[in-house]
């Protein structure tokens, strides 16, 4: 096991403690939370797979995911990460830590890990979601250079309320990833991560962001979806479609409970389709996230 100094972080509810720089989550441990910890090993234990899931599988006590030539990353009951670095290892966590790994730990515990964005608007937060390319990241962009702040990108966890209280959502990455141009139109700083994790995009840490509390979800907006409101059906079937990662989270142990919490969410909650991106320059962006904000202070 590595002997590196402990980095301490805080994102979705939880402290993190890590043999590596969390870059991406918020710096520091906050009272009272649980605390998972992310360490360095030279070999992962032999265990006996559950269900395979792609090139990884579910085990009875988490979940074991190879990130190509990187890391073989291995979940323990919602409280531990084992990192085994690969040929590949560049020294610091991929961003597929911050996806799909996360992601795995989060529905372990309970949450329900979204495949969408998430914006702080007046003390309440929104869900974004969409298909790939839809726009998810440029829109919550635009809005919050319009004056919201960020709660998530990409993966958005949620804490349903069993007693039927509707959902909040928890902070997660502090860190958005956008198309370079895009960057430039908000306030935020450019972190130096490797080409590989990038991908050709800009990831920035805006000056907006939203603080470690959870936020009540007021509503969810689709991405390509007609415009107004659906009915209960169709609302839980929109939910189910954009879990994170929906392959993993089917062989999750937990995968009937998660469906019952969305089908019970989408009995009340709004939920609204926008025009999907549609291309233009700044003007036609700016334009577009103040119908969305618009829209979300409708909800």
């Amino acid at each position: 096991m590595s002997h590196e100094p402990r980095h301490a972080a805080h994102a979705y509810g939880l402290n993190w403690t890590s043999a590596f720089p969390l870059e991406q989550f918020a710096v520091g441990p906050r009272d009272g939370a649980a605390t998972v910890d992310v360490r360095q090993v030279t070999a992962l234990p032999p265990r006996t797979p559950l269900v395979p899931v792609r090139a990884g599988a579910v085990y009875a006590d988490g979940t074991r995911f190879p990130w190509y030539r990187q890391a073989t990353f291995d979940m323990h009951d919602g409280k531990r990460i084992d990192v085994l670095p690969g040929a590949g290892w560049t020294g610091g966590l991929p961003h597929a830590f911050y996806g799909t790994v996360v992601a795995h730990l989060l529905a372990w515990r309970g949450l329900i890990p979204m495949h969408g964005c998430a914006v702080a608007i007046d003390g309440r937060a929104a869900l974004i979601v969409g298909d790939a390319g839809a726009g998810k990241s440029s829109l919550t962009a635009g809005l919050i250079a319009a004056g919201a702040a960020l709660v998530s990108d990409d993966l958005s966890a949620l804490a349903v309320d069993p007693a039927g209280g509707g959902a909040t959502v928890l902070p997660g990455r502090t860190t958005i990833r956008l198309d370079p141009m895009v960057a430039d139109w908000i306030d935020g700083t450019r972190l130096a991560l490797p080409a590989r994790d990038t991908r050709g995009k800009a990831v920035v840490r805006p000056a907006a962001r939203s603080g470690p509390e959870a936020l009540p979800l007021a509503g969810v907006i689709v991405l390509g979806l007609g415009p107004g409101t659906t009915a209960p059906l169709t609302r839980a079937a929109l939910l189910t479609s954009h879990l994170f990662r929906p392959a993993w989270m089917a062989a999750l142990p937990n995968s009937a409970v998660r469906t019952r919490a969305l089908l019970a969410l989408a009995a009340d909650l709004p939920v609204s389709g926008f025009p999907a991106v549609a291309g233009g320059g700044g003007a036609a962006h700016a334009d577009r996230a103040r119908a969305a904000l618009a829209l979300i202070r409708a909800l």
